[in-house]
């Protein structure tokens, strides 16, 4: 009986880890906007360009690398805001991104960190 409560309880925990990592976010801690603008390609119609300045990998992107982030529709106002205020006092940003490895992933998150 206990050998199945084990089982079903390591079962259930694998299938809850691997639906987790499927829709995980990546959080950035020390980022610095290179570039904000719009695009007619994004659903928000607005994009950023940060880089990774934390000294060690985000998610899947090195230290030092760059990455395009579309914005997500949900608060694009107050996000947009925060990156413009940001890229002109260059400011770093502790950002928090979701999607494949790649450019034109959403950027859910953005908070000035200093």
């Amino acid at each position: 009986m206990k050998k199945k409560i084990i089982t079903a309880i390591l079962a259930i925990s694998c299938i809850g880890l691997s639906v987790g990592s499927v829709f995980a976010n990546t959080d950035c801690p020390v980022v610095s906007v290179q570039m904000v603008g719009t695009s007619p390609s994004a659903a928000s119609g607005l994009f950023c360009k940060v880089k990774n300045e934390s000294g060690a990998a985000c998610g899947d992107m090195a230290n030092g690398a760059s990455r395009i982030y579309f914005l997500n529709t949900s608060m694009t106002d107050q996000t947009y805001a925060t990156l413009l205020t940001a890229f002109s006092l260059q400011k770093k940003m502790w950002i928090q991104v979701g999607g494949t490895g790649t450019n034109n992933s959403l950027l859910y998150i953005a908070t000035v960190s200093n």
